[in-house]
């Protein structure tokens, strides 16, 4: 089994990477004010050997609204130096709609010192520690993140008595009764 050590010394199995459940291409949305900054996070993800992204970038919330709606990104990343209101409006107009409900959103924070939480956000960023290899694998694990999320969700909804099977991995299948 091949083994794959990323840019911060954590290790990773091909395997486990390839056999994720998620889309071959990711479709990530960045809606961010600093071209240069998306641009450099852009690289980063395109850079990754092991999984290709389609990367989007805009620098406005209405822009980033119709691409939403036009692309359906497995993963948005919002830059944490928008109004914090406005992200919480766009991330929750956002939620409502049933395509979006099981997207991945992460912010991008400047530092640790604020306490900005927005309802709807999964994953917080530090814009210092993103790396290359480290930031790739944060966008596949919190889109599989959401896949097993919405995997169980969905087992939640089944009437009881009736068996199905659901794939879980590659070789691993449980049945939910």
């Amino acid at each position: 089994m091949e083994r794959i050590t990323d840019s911060s010394g954590h290790y990773h199995y091909r395997s486990q990477l390839l056999s994720t459940p998620i889309p071959h291409v990711i479709k990530v949305l960045m809606i961010g004010n600093n071209p240069r900054e998306m641009g450099c996070l852009s690289d980063h993800l395109r850079k990754f050997i092991w999984k290709k992204f389609k990367v989007t970038a805009t620098f406005d919330l209405k822009q980033g609204t119709t691409l939403a709606n036009s692309q359906k990104p497995d993963y948005i990343l919002l830059d944490g130096s928008f109004d914090q209101e406005a992200l919480s409006h766009w991330v929750k107009n956002l939620r409502r709609s049933r395509q979006f409900k099981h997207t991945a959103i992460a912010l991008l924070k400047e530092n640790n010192l604020e306490q900005l939480v927005i309802p709807g956000v999964q994953d917080y960023l530090l814009k210092e520690t993103i790396v290359s290899d480290t930031f790739a694998l944060k966008v596949i694990n919190a889109i599989r993140l959401k896949v097993k999320e919405n995997a169980k969700a969905l087992t939640n909804k089944i009437p009881s008595g009736i068996s199905t099977w659901l794939s879980w991995g590659p070789n691993e299948k449980k049945v939910v009764s």
